[in-house]
């Protein structure tokens, strides 16, 4: 036996008995889902804050989101984490909005607009607006339903895009917040539980700050999982929420139900034996069943549409070529949707490909009609939320799927003492997914950053409404029920978090200061690219960013004159703001993948590395350099990364160590690092970025190596 095999009965979900009222439901419509009338229940009580919806994927979360916005006069922004998912729910909403036709029932014309920092640059230069800031109130004063991303959430509500001067004079603070917070009313924040502390802090200052300057205001979480800390952060802010859970209310069954409509179709999963934990056994499992396995499905079942969807984006362009090969003789399309893919070619993807070869860009909330799918999962989240793609869409005979697994979890699921599933047994999804929440390794969920860092952007709100006469004036409580808010919610005071916030300032440490104000972390290791890997690519498409650790190990590349690429950028008509030079690390002509992982590392010659690894503190670093056997054009990267003032976290426990014993989560920006070159064994590990105060928060009461072994 070459693979372990279950099955998954079907899912119905439970209908409403009594539709909400003023709710008119459109033609062939017999009722809505369960959830979708109690979520909008709970939207509509004056006693509840915050919504949260956990039902499942593909029981249509997004439309008990939108149900106000089409049945009421709600203005709603909705916040998304990757551009594809935003994309994929713009399309749903004008959906809706074709159905309910609010229009036609004189309750009002929302338009729709989706937004991210592109789109929001190439608005601003084809308008010719001044800035910014011009731009969103505008897109604000003219979007009823605007679709963003939680990062121009936060930093609206972290008073960025003003025009101020250096000391400080020029727009008033609530020029662009409350113009967003006047605007809308219901604030929508799909697939969250992807993210971690920081960004629940961040969200947790957002609703602080609207709470106490524009009360009333609803907030709706759509996860399947709703996170015990941000809950807990609620709580101690006082703030009231509820959790629409079907399960609980047992709106879920396995079996047909007169009236329930079915959410998820009959499965096949298959989990490969042998499978090494290494970056390797899945490349090269897809490459042995290209075609014994996944082109023989398509042939033996014609019509049918597959993903599959890896960790690596240089894996997934190395299968590419591949895949095209062997299924163009038999006019099936394969195309690619990472983050290295153009936008034209991502909007096709979806749509057209047959098979779609992705990466977490189309893995959180892409509802792509599909029933064969191929997937590695780094952690028990990020398996069930790949694996729910499947099965979702009627109008297949057989839906198919293989986990990618290393074989200790695989033998941990079906042979280990007490082993949790059975060889040829039949599940349903909600105990399966249970079953691997439990048997998969734990990741770190960082619960010591928001007392640690998270305060940090506290206490620049607080600022903001304190240091400002007319903020005082229109918001006179706000500043200190905030504050008190605050330290309820992360257990440290205002006081405490200026204190650090101006000692960081004094030390000349601004960068990390900005660095605990961001919402994902900055981009100090993002290069520009230009793509030259695929000569069918439209010009426009070729101008991306992407971060140099990635581009060492997998890529081939040639250094580029900045003076060349903005050429390049102009003649295509982009606006070139996104690709600054103090937005980018230096500029490079992606020419290639590389078939084997290139070893490389970063490597440090100026002071003594383990003095500053026994500091325990987040640093700003300068003369960094990249070593690596070969690569064309590294000593002009090397020399562009020694002139950065890098903002990191060095510990002097190697990087394995570091990631084994912290549980840190797969991507998670930790290198390796020596002070020589071609050093075999780097004993050390930086972090970088939002990911250096996150290590930090984790090892800063370790003792040296050296001194009395591993105590944490």
């Amino acid at each position: 036996m070459t693979a372990y095999s279950i099955s998954f009965r079907p899912v119905y979900s439970r209908p409403a008995e009594v539709l909400p009222e003023g709710i008119n439901l459109p033609p062939g419509w017999s009722s809505l889902s369960w959830h979708q009338a109690a979520t909008l229940q709970a939207l509509r009580d004056p006693q509840i804050d915050v919504v949260f919806n956990t039902a499942m994927t593909g029981d249509g979360k997004s439309l008990a989101a939108y149900l106000a916005a089409m049945t009421s006069r709600t203005y709603t922004l909705a916040t998304y984490p990757t551009n594809e998912l935003a994309r994929d729910q713009e399309k749903q909403v004008r959906g809706y909005k074709d159905k309910f036709q609010p229009h036609n029932k004189n309750i009002y014309d929302p338009q729709i607009y989706r937004l991210n920092a592109a789109i929001l640059e190439d608005f601003i230069e084809t308008k010719k607006l001044s800035s910014k800031l011009a731009g969103l109130i505008d897109r604000s004063d003219n979007s009823e339903i605007l679709l963003t991303n939680p990062d121009i959430f936060h930093y609206i509500h972290d008073f960025r895009y003003l025009r101020r001067n250096k000391e400080g004079k020029g727009d008033k603070a609530d020029r662009l917040f409350a113009k967003f917070n006047i605007n809308y009313h219901l604030f929508v924040f799909d697939e969250f539980h992807i993210f971690s502390s920081p960004q629940m802090t961040n969200v947790i200052n957002a609703i602080i700050l609207i709470k106490h300057t524009f009360p009333g205001k609803k907030f709706l979480f759509l996860s399947a999982t709703p996170n015990k800390l941000l809950q807990d952060f609620l709580s101690n802010a006082g703030l009231k929420y509820q959790i629409i859970n079907p399960v609980e209310q047992n709106a879920y069954q396995f079996s047909p139900v007169a009236g329930w409509r079915q959410i998820s179709y009959p499965i096949n999963l298959k989990f490969p034996q042998k499978l090494e934990p290494n970056l390797r056994s899945s490349y090269d499992w897809i490459l042995e069943n290209a075609e014994k396995t996944i082109l023989k499905f398509f042939l033996d079942n014609p019509g049918s549409k597959g993903a599959i969807i890896l960790n690596s984006v240089a894996a997934v362009h190395k299968l590419l070529s591949e895949f095209k090969n062997i299924f163009k003789f038999h006019n099936l399309k394969v195309l690619p949707n990472t983050g290295l893919t153009g936008e034209t070619e991502k909007c096709r993807s979806v749509e057209e490909a047959d098979l779609l070869l992705g990466t977490s860009t189309i893995d959180v909330g892409v509802d792509f009609k599909i029933n064969f799918l191929v997937f590695e999962a780094a952690d028990a989240g990020n398996f069930i939320q790949r694996f729910g793609r499947l099965g979702r869409h009627e109008g297949f005979e057989t839906y198919q799927a293989y986990a990618l697994l290393p074989n200790f979890i695989v033998e941990r699921l079906f042979e280990a003492d007490k082993h949790p599933l059975q060889d040829g047994e039949t599940y349903d999804r909600i105990t399966f997914s249970d079953v691997i929440r439990t048997n998969y390794s734990s990741v770190n969920e960082f619960e010591q950053y928001p007392k640690r860092w998270g305060g940090i952007q506290s206490a620049c709100v607080y600022l903001e409404l304190n240091n400002n006469f007319q903020m005082k004036q229109q918001y006179p409580e706000a500043a200190e029920k905030f504050a008190t808010d605050i330290k309820n919610v992360l257990g440290v005071t205002i006081e405490q978090k200026k204190a650090q916030l101006f000692r960081c300032m004094s030390e000349n440490k601004k960068k990390i200061i900005e660095e605990a104000r961001s919402f994902r972390g900055s981009s100090q290791l993002n290069c520009a690219i230009y793509d030259v890997t695929n000569p069918d690519q439209p010009e426009r498409d070729r101008f991306k960013t992407y971060n140099l650790p990635s581009l060492l190990s997998n890529f081939t590349f040639i250094w580029m004159q900045e003076s060349e690429f903005i050429s390049r950028l102009k003649a295509a008509g982009l606006a070139t703001s996104r690709f600054n030079k103090d937005k980018v690390l230096c500029y490079l002509k992606l020419t290639g993948y590389r078939e084997m992982r290139e070893n490389w590392q970063f490597y440090y010659s100026g002071d003594d590395i383990s003095e500053i690894a026994k500091s325990g503190k987040v640093q700003i670093l300068k003369g960094l350099e990249v070593w690596q056997p070969q690569g064309s054009g590294l000593n002009d990267v090397s020399k562009a990364l020694s002139r950065q003032g890098l903002v990191c976290f060095i510990s002097d426990r190697d990087r394995a160590t570091i990631r084994a014993k912290l549980g840190l989560p797969i991507h998670f920006q930790a290198y390796s690092l020596s002070d020589r070159v071609d050093d075999t064994k780097p004993p050390y590990t930086i972090a970088f970025g939002q990911s250096a105060l996150l290590l930090e928060t984790l090892t800063w009461h370790w003792k040296p190596r050296e001194d009395e072994g591993w105590i944490c």
